[in-house]
């Protein structure tokens, strides 16, 4: 699936996808650098890479600070040799406002972590990758962008930018043998579902257990996935396996949409 001596850099490494992603790449072999502002956080799942066999670096990033962004990969590279493959895991779910009684500064907000900070580690990792001969970045997405939820519309509009990028950037770098896709995640079981599940009861009355025995039940499969399922469709999109594959975006859902 990964070959000899490839190197990943995970940014948004948190307790759900972000650490699943880094946790899958350690298994299969490949060294790790993972990124987020917690350096708490970090420790944590580093020590879990070590368990593992791999000896992961940690990097404590805010991707909205671009000579970070800089950093952190040039920290891969002179920690492993050089960088193969890029995920851009994190987010800022945005004001949960309606567009018409929005704050173009929150919207700002948004816009730094989930576009400028995505486009910031893109150009890093395009850099690192054309020195290696090629790679393959990953820009974790949302399924929110089909869907257009209320309330949602800094985070939705964001994202269908990030959405954009990944599609122009993958016409753009392919010539040198770097691959752009990108996820589009349902509900994934962990604390971001759980905060949805808990709004939901204290707005309805629902328990926090009903509510996600509701939801699962309305997905084809039947059950909300969890990080680790989500997270090898990212990895599938680094392999080799989807060497053919480059501007396009997975759903990764539990069939809650099938177009």
């Amino acid at each position: 699936m990964f070959g000899d001596g490839k190197v990943a850099v995970v940014a948004g490494v948190g307790p759900g996808m972000g650490r699943s992603i880094a946790l899958g790449f350690a298994r299969y072999g490949v060294d790790v650098a993972i990124a987020a502002r917690d350096a708490g956080r970090l420790a944590a799942i580093a020590d879990e890479i070590r368990g593992l066999g791999r000896e992961p670096l940690a990097v404590p990033t805010d991707i909205t600070d671009r000579e970070a962004c800089e950093a952190l990969v040039t920290a891969a590279q002179e920690r492993f040799g050089g960088v193969d493959y890029l995920v851009q895991n994190a987010h800022h779910e945005g004001d949960w406002t309606a567009v018409a009684d929005a704050d173009p500064d929150s919207w700002r907000r948004v816009f730094e972590v989930n576009l400028y900070g995505a486009l910031h580690l893109a150009q890093a990792g395009v850099t690192a990758m054309r020195e290696r001969g090629g790679g393959a970045l990953v820009l974790v997405n949302s399924g929110a962008v089909l869907l257009d939820p209320p309330a949602l519309g800094a985070y939705t509009t964001s994202k269908a930018a990030l959405a954009s990028l990944a599609r122009t950037l993958a016409v753009e770098v392919g010539q040198w043998g770097i691959r752009v896709n990108g996820v589009f995640l349902g509900g994934v079981a962990g604390d971001n579902i759980l905060h949805a599940a808990r709004a939901a009861s204290e707005r309805t009355g629902i328990t926090v257990e009903d509510w996600l025995e509701q939801r699962a039940a309305t997905l084809p499969l039947r059950a909300m996935p969890t990080p680790d399922e989500c997270a090898g469709a990212v990895l599938f999109l680094c392999s080799d396996l989807a060497a053919a594959v480059t501007g396009q975006h997975l759903s990764v859902n539990a069939g809650q949409w099938t177009t």
